[in-house]
């Protein structure tokens, strides 16, 4: 695709300088990693391993040598956390140096600065205010799928900034009413599925079944923690929301394929079944860390390609290559 450049070598249209699509990839994969690995943080109570300081580590910004694993793993993760923060930052001055005033790459990438603030300042309030470990309070049960939904909003701002820097246009939303409904209604969803599975992964993490019985019994006994009880929606939305992501993906194959990126349908589709599929075997095996891991990961690469393939239904046509 040919470029056209203004002051400064600044990109107006078209693809951006390789090196900067290659960090922007990079930085996406670093913020699915830190998003894991807080939900490890989480999963292993371990959110209190520095005790009520933030950014610093028991008062310390250096790591306290010691034997803690729950202090290693809190202290691992905002050291990641700050790394991503630097990776970000500089994406954002790379987008600003290499695309002119009005690209879109900028605004993309103003965007997922701004999200990741706020995750980061989130986070500090859930740690400086104890919603951590073994906390059952109200605040905790919203901060977490809260934490959650701002991850997913983080992804997708960071996605459209990999779209944009790849030399992706701007989605057409007037004129498109037939696609766009179906589409925000699925992003919605797909929130809500987020949402209700933070709640289900907390409840999990805070009332421990000892077997299948037991847990099912628990969802719906009026005895247990409405926490407990709210658990049996995820399943349904889980469900109902994967088999209209299927049917999306498949219904828009085509045009996908037609515009040259017929990858996100694809993995949509395939990538719902296999989640499905882990979340059975996550219940079997009475939610351990490692499934769990790994159905939220495949829950945030689900969210790019969904991204991805709204982008691509959504781009203006043009003769272009391939994303």
């Amino acid at each position: 695709m040919s470029t056209t450049t203004g002051t400064m070598g600044r990109v107006r249209a078209g693809d951006g300088p390789s090196g900067v699509q290659r960090f922007a990839w990079g930085s996406l994969v670093l913020t699915l990693t830190t998003i894991v690995m807080g939900a490890v943080v989480r999963a292993t109570h371990s959110g209190d391993g520095c005790g009520r300081f933030w950014p610093a580590c028991e008062g310390r910004l250096v790591f306290p040598g010691t034997d803690d694993v729950s202090r290693l793993i809190e202290f691992s993760h905002r050291m990641i956390s700050g790394v991503n923060l630097i990776a970000v930052a500089i994406l954002v001055v790379l987008v600003f140096r290499a695309f002119a005033s009005g690209h879109p790459a900028r605004r993309a990438s103003a965007w997922t600065m701004g999200f990741l603030l706020f995750e980061a300042g989130l986070g500090a309030v859930i740690v400086l205010y104890g919603w951590v470990a073994h906390d059952r309070s109200a605040a905790r049960q919203v901060s977490v799928p809260l934490h959650l939904v701002n991850t997913f909003l983080l992804t997708a701002a960071f996605t459209y900034t990999v779209w944009t820097v790849r030399g992706g246009l701007p989605p057409v939303l007037r004129g498109s009413r037939a696609l766009v409904r179906p589409i925000a209604a699925l992003a919605v969803l797909l929130l809500l599925i987020a949402a209700s599975g933070a709640t289900t992964s907390l409840a999990d993490t805070l009332f421990r079944s000892e077997s299948l019985a037991e847990g099912f019994r628990a969802d719906f006994s009026q005895e247990s923690e409405l926490l407990v009880r709210l658990r049996v929606l995820h399943p349904f939305l889980a469900v109902g929301g994967g088999a209209l992501l299927v049917w999306f993906a498949y219904r828009h194959l085509d045009e996908a394929e037609r515009r040259g990126r017929p990858w996100p349908p694809r993995l949509l589709a395939g990538g719902v079944v296999a989640q499905a599929m882990l979340g059975v075997v996550h219940i079997a095996l009475l939610t351990p860390l490692v499934t769990g891991l790994a159905h939220l990961a495949i829950a945030q690469v689900l969210w790019v390609a969904f991204v991805f393939l709204a982008l691509t239904l959504l781009e203006p046509e043009r003769a272009g290559r391939a994303i």
